[in-house]
């Protein structure tokens, strides 16, 4: 039996790239999310439209911080 030669190849590198693919597909979610946020409260009015609108906010910003953070740190 052969055995298959993977000098060279670091398995790390595709975990880290897949990580930041991961982290890049949530952004496109929670920038989806804020749109639908959007949609609706215009739609809609239940008395808490601004706080609805902040939360979707601050939840895309935040997968931003952990996208930036992680391509930092890898």
């Amino acid at each position: 039996m052969e055995t298959l030669n993977l000098s060279g190849f670091d398995i790390w590198i595709v975990i880290k790239v897949l990580t930041l693919l991961v982290l890049a597909m949530y952004i496109v979610f929670a920038f989806v999310i804020t749109r639908q946020v959007k949609v609706m409260t215009s739609t809609l009015t239940l008395g808490i439209e601004g706080v609805a609108k902040l939360l979707a906010l601050l939840h895309l910003l935040f997968a931003i911080f952990v996208f930036v953070s992680a391509l930092i740190v890898l």
